[in-house]
């Protein structure tokens, strides 16, 4: 009785390390992703183009399958009308490699990045796929917190038809 018993314990035991080590990377990502957006649930940032314009040092733009921002584009996003979603690529280039970039999308923040060039895939949800015109801002804070003043300010623009 007590193999039988042990047995069932080992046998556990093991399909639950084998099954939590195959998914180890994923729930990293999940948990990322989980955070991400739990913090762009929490902050609404208003940002005028026109108060800040250009702020900072370095590049900060959007690239889509439809086109990139890098020349003042507005690309236009094919969105799936059945799944409402769709991906853009956000793209840094020399900022400041000691402050976050705060990334927002119409006000909401919806990422932050953490270093001076870097690549990052954003996926664009609910309201951020309605028809019209999308602002998308990066930002940098003297504070490294939204509290603060702005140090780094680009703003780059999608459409959805």
């Amino acid at each position: 009785m007590k193999r039988k018993i042990a047995a069932m314990l080992m046998a556990a035991t093991l399909a639950l390390s084998l099954g939590a080590c195959g998914q180890s990377s994923s729930a990293t990502t999940n948990n990322d992703e989980a955070s991400q957006s739990a913090d762009a649930t929490a902050t609404t940032k208003s940002f005028s183009s026109e108060q800040y314009g250009n702020v900072g040092e370095g590049t900060a733009y959007l690239v889509s399958g439809e086109g990139s921002t890098q020349n003042g584009s507005i690309p236009e996003l094919a969105v799936n009308p059945a799944k409402r979603a769709a991906q853009i690529t956000l793209v840094l280039e020399g900022v400041p490699a000691d402050t976050i970039t705060y990334v927002y999308v119409d006000g909401q923040e919806a990422a932050t990045l953490n270093k001076s060039s870097e690549t990052a895939d954003l996926e664009l949800k609910d309201e951020q796929l309605d028809s019209g015109e999308h602002s998308v801002e990066f930002v940098q804070f003297d504070s490294n917190k939204p509290s603060g003043s702005v140090t780094f300010y680009r703003v780059g623009r999608y459409m959805v038809n």
